[in-house]
């Protein structure tokens, strides 16, 4: 009997020994995450529960380390101080990670450190986190417009560049234009167009043949764009996005010799300068410049006048005093303006003056008609007064 006790006795002191000389026993593992799984583009919450299997644990500490896609929000620390882990005990901390939108689906690694007691070395392991999009996402990345300015009446190609921006397939994709204001139309096709599929991450394109009428006004119009479609998992989308269609055309002008009034071919006089639009756009802030050359002074108070818009199919006239220098002198005009776009346009014209005066028309000079008439009504007068007075003396 008390052979036994002496043997259980020191069996129980080897236990002791055993258990002191292991001391504390830490291990960490991830016990969850939610959302599960886990989203690109926002942040995910991770519980790490830390265990302890041996004798009690003193200055426990743990460590996110950072590596792609996941970093830490601004603000927040990348270690947490756990402090003490009694024996048999476990410890639960939560860190608050950020995924980068640009992750592709499926499994990546998180990495944490973690160390305890007097030790200086951190322990590393590796838990998986699952990512998955949640929702397909649909953009139109970009479009393009030929002729970037569409003429009135003239056909235009729109192309849109549509890009899958989500990590899962999309399909059955109708992308459809409104043109209910009835300024533009189709040619060749209807208004909607579909596309089968587009992967994660690919583009594809859709190109719309339009025409606009004659009478479409110059200015920008924006087209609204309706995208329906589902993902792989037959889930629905609908959208809307928009494009912009401008309106425009080169401005035609054109500017000619109204009339003249000249008494002499050397004399000052007036030259009238018509100036018309003669293309589909409105033109706004028109000033005529007469340019002083060697053949002629402007005499005018001002060689410039400021006619103002100028509409389609109108025209205006400005008025000059000038004195000829030379026979028949060249006329240098300028002209500023702006198109409804505020683009500054400035032409110059070179304009043959042909002088030409009421002798040249054979109706000026010497009135010498005038003269005979009026002299014989004087002779014939004169004649019937001498006439009378020779009666009278009788």
């Amino acid at each position: 009997m008390k052979k036994l006790i002496v043997m259980m006795l020191v069996l129980a002191l080897c236990v002791g020994n055993v258990y002191a000389l292991g001391g504390a026993m830490v291990a960490a593992s991830v016990l969850k995450y939610e959302p599960a799984p886990a989203e690109q583009g926002n942040t995910v919450d991770v519980w790490v529960q830390l265990s302890n299997a041996g004798t009690q644990a003193d200055q426990v500490a743990i460590k996110f380390l950072p590596a792609y896609p996941f970093s830490l929000p601004q603000g927040m620390s990348d270690t947490i101080d756990v402090g003490t882990i009694p024996a048999t005990e476990d410890k639960l901390v939560k860190f608050t990670l950020f995924i980068d939108g640009n992750a592709p689906n499926g499994e990546k690694n998180m990495t944490f450190l973690y160390k305890y007691g007097t030790r200086n070395e951190w322990t590393k392991f590796d838990a998986p986190l699952s990512l998955q999009t949640q929702n397909a996402v649909l953009v139109i990345d970009d479009y393009q417009v030929n002729p970037a300015q569409v003429i009135p009446g003239q056909p235009v190609d729109v192309t849109l560049k549509l890009r899958n921006a989500g990590r899962i397939a999309i399909k059955n994709l109708d992308v459809g234009i409104d043109l209910a204001d009835g300024s533009f139309s189709t040619i060749g096709s209807g208004a909607k167009k579909r596309v089968d599929r587009i992967d994660a991450g690919e583009t594809e394109t859709v190109t719309f043949k339009l025409a606009s009428d004659t009478s479409t006004a110059v200015k920008v119009y924006s087209i609204p764009v309706s995208l329906y479609y589902q993902d792989e998992r037959n889930k629905q989308f609908t959208d809307t996005a928009k494009f912009s269609l401008v309106v425009n055309a080169v401005p035609e002008m054109s500017m000619t010799i109204d009339s003249t009034k000249f008494d002499s071919k050397t004399k000052p006089g007036t030259v009238s300068l018509k100036v018309v639009n003669k293309g589909v756009v409105n033109l706004k802030y028109v000033t005529v410049r007469l340019v002083q050359t060697p053949e002629y002074d402007v005499l005018s108070s001002t060689n410039e006048q400021y006619v103002g818009n100028l509409d389609s199919d109108d025209f205006e006239s400005v008025d000059f005093t000038i004195k000829p220098l030379k026979e028949n002198p060249r006329l240098q005009v300028q002209v500023d303006f702006k198109d409804p776009y505020n683009v500054d346009f400035h032409q110059s014209y070179d304009l043959p003056l042909r002088i030409i005066t009421a002798a040249d028309l054979g109706t000026g000079g010497f009135p010498t008609g005038t003269v005979i008439v009026a002299l014989l009504i004087i002779g014939g007068g004169a004649y019937w007064w001498f006439k009378r007075k020779k009666k009278a003396k009788r």
